[in-house]
């Protein structure tokens, strides 16, 4: 048995990102630009393992972006079978989501199994509900995203599965993460709650997390079709390309197709070296005029965050975020510039150790507010010793012409007079 599918996720249809209207035609674009391939590729089917929607409730535009979709494949004679994702599920108090819509015309089957008190019921698609469909001799199950109640059925869908005839080949399409693949992400199930599958499933269609990944050669998560947040900019996202061949060991082969997507960058800064705003813009300059292409080999505008950070060595009301803005405009050519100012103030920063006697505090505090002036950073303690001692002879009532004396001697000693 032969047969070929394209395994997507995460497709996020709607998503205005930081509200742009270009950011919402972005990821219409790569949908539809996976739909394209199928069709060229003359698939038997395509299959959505959730998130089709970024949200429950959808505008006509994404709706329209989603049939187009959807009614070229069908024209195609392209089957499609997914199932939700946290994103595109039924909010609570409605009883269909637009899932259900398109199911119900027939754009695609919506699968999922029924829960009954004796178990998992695994009935076939009827085309209005059911847990499985067969195409193209490839039998495809459905699990969407179930939240906390996933790991229960994942413990009792072996045995449900044991109890349906075995086909040639199994596809499992599953919304859910894996530990270990996205490092900051909690959340995800062991690969020992997966396991047990594995001697009924041949591939399992991961969809949820963003970032594109295989494991054990039968489970694969193609990652977003575009990119869905800053952090996730160095993930290639795509889709898989899944050739069945039931005649050959493996029965297999996964090929992951990157998306067209609009690039993302990310500049961070660290002020505390300039001590005036304009050597702070001169150092953002050289900065982005040394990134290099932006683009990366695409004809699509990035969009493109600065981060500056650390301590202000100046008044912070004397950064002028918008000529940040500007200056990367200019160099880059961004479609949107997001500013983030992480920066603070000195007065702020002072964290001297616990230990430290009365007198050693207070010229570490004074050393620590020095420091934060990079002209006298390297005079920091100098400068410190030199504000104790004048502290000294005015608390024991020193003239202010001797104080002014010595004042104007440190002046020499640190060379700035």
């Amino acid at each position: 048995m032969r047969a070929e599918f394209l395994h997507i996720a995460d497709v996020h249809l709607g998503y205005q990102q930081y509200g742009s209207p270009e950011r919402f035609n972005d990821f219409g674009r790569t949908f539809l630009a996976a739909v394209d391939y199928a069709v060229e590729h003359r698939v038997d089917f395509v299959l959505i393992s959730g998130d089709l929607f970024h949200k429950s409730a959808i505008d006509p535009p994404t709706l329209l972006q989603a049939v187009d979709g959807l009614d070229r494949l069908r024209q195609a004679s392209i089957s499609v079978a997914a199932v939700a994702g946290n994103h595109d599920r039924a909010r609570y108090r409605d009883r269909v989501s637009w899932l259900d819509y398109l199911a119900e015309r027939g754009y695609l089957a919506l699968l999922s199994p029924d829960f009954e008190q004796e178990g998992i019921c695994l009935s076939p698609w009827d085309g209005s509900s059911g847990a499985y469909v067969d195409l193209a001799g490839v039998r495809v199950y459905g699990l969407p995203y179930l939240g906390a109640s996933t790991r229960p059925v994942l413990q009792e869908l072996p045995a449900a599965l044991s109890g349906q005839p075995k086909p040639e080949f199994t596809v499992l399409m599953g919304h859910f993460g894996l530990t270990g693949e996205v490092s900051h992400r909690a959340g995800g199930h062991e690969y020992s709650e997966i396991a047990p599958l594995r001697e009924h499933v041949d591939y399992l269609a991961l969809g949820h997390w963003h970032k594109p990944f295989e494991r054990e050669g039968w489970i694969y998560n193609p990652g977003s079709l575009e990119t869905c947040a800053m952090d996730e900019r160095r993930w290639p996202g795509g889709f898989y390309h899944v050739i069945v061949d039931t005649g050959h060991n493996p029965g297999h082969q996964a090929q992951h197709i990157k998306s067209y997507r609009r690039p993302f960058h990310r500049f961070s800064l660290q002020v505390d070296e300039y001590a005036t705003p304009p050597a702070l813009y001169d150092g953002l300059r050289n900065r982005l005029e040394n990134a290099g292409p932006t683009t990366q080999g695409t004809d699509l505008s990035p969009v493109v965050e600065i981060s500056l950070e650390g301590v202000l060595p100046f008044d912070r009301n004397d950064l002028d975020l918008e000529y940040v803005r500007r200056l990367a405009d200019d160099l880059l050519s961004p479609l949107l510039i997001r500013v983030k100012n992480n920066t603070r103030a000195t007065e702020f920063e002072i964290a001297p150790e616990a230990s430290l006697s009365r007198a050693e505090l207070e010229r570490s505090v004074l050393r620590d507010l020095i420091r934060r002036d990079a002209s006298r950073r390297e005079q920091a303690d100098a400068w410190a010793s030199a504000a104790v001692e004048v502290k000294q002879l005015a608390l024991r009532g020193s003239s202010p012409e001797a104080i002014a004396a010595i004042v104007r001697q440190r002046l020499v000693e640190v060379g700035e007079e």
